[in-house]
């Protein structure tokens, strides 16, 4: 069995699909939250000898939602924005736009995300040597599980499709371009000014990784914390801020 018996079809739903040049420069001011998943496998199905039927769900698109602003530290929800099946229906791609890349500090010094922890399905994720494959999951106890062993790999991104990211606690991290990953992407795929991830997916009845996860978040920080810089970054900024020029801005 594969992917393509837990999503039949998927995408191109009223706007709620987004592949090829669409992405980058449009989704640094709106992105399309929206992602349309149709007959999705049931993993609750023990009995390898009877077909599962599978359930359907519908998410309608949502293109009113903007891109999130973080300051501080907060859990931000990842947002599918695009998806990829490979041929053999094995392994699923996803993009989930997280937060923008925020200014400078008042005093010059550019502000920085990282990515500290990631959870999927409300379990904490541990990787491997390699700083992208999981390894270990945890729950809210610290009970441990290797069920997912080898089977998700993620990759974290700041700022655009050239700049990979470490994962805090892992001591190494990806090397590759967002669009030398995603199978579907080029060059043109630079989701400028944003804080985004890749995740793939690898299909495993057995381990009950059937879906893409219902709920995928990310612990995320951001340098930029005191009132003072962030007021100051919000008023200038011309992408997601008021866009007030600085000579118009008195700092005392």
């Amino acid at each position: 069995m594969s992917f393509i018996d837990s999503i039949v079809t998927y995408g191109k739903k009223a706007l709620g699909f987004v592949t090829g040049d669409s992405i980058g420069g449009t989704l640094a001011r709106t992105a399309l939250l929206g992602y349309a998943l149709n007959r999705v496998l049931k993993s609750a199905n023990k009995g390898n000898d009877q077909p599962d039927p599978g359930t359907e769900i519908i998410i309608d698109p949502d293109t009113e939602h903007s891109v999130p602003v973080l300051y501080g530290t907060a859990y931000v929800p990842g947002k599918i924005t695009d998806a990829y099946l490979e041929p053999g229906n094995k392994n699923m791609w996803i993009c989930l736009t997280l937060c923008e890349k925020t200014g400078n500090l008042i005093n010059g010094t550019a502000s920085a995300i990282t990515f500290n922890e990631v959870y999927i399905d409300n379990f904490r994720l541990g990787f491997k040597s390699d700083g992208v494959t999981v390894d270990n999951i945890f729950d809210d106890n610290g009970n441990s599980s290797n069920v997912w062993s080898g089977l998700i790999k993620v990759y974290p991104f700041f700022g655009n499709s050239t700049t990979p990211t470490i994962i805090q606690g892992n001591s190494a991290q990806n090397s590759l371009n967002a669009y030398d990953l995603m199978p579907h992407w080029t060059s043109t795929d630079t989701m400028n000014d944003l804080v985004f991830c890749l995740i793939k997916f690898t299909y495993n009845k057995k381990q009950k990784l059937t879906t893409v996860g219902k709920d995928i978040k990310f612990k995320l920080s951001n340098t930029m914390t005191k009132p003072g810089d962030v007021i100051n970054d919000y008023l200038q900024n011309t992408r997601y801020g008021a866009g007030v020029p600085s000579g118009e801005i008195e700092i005392t």
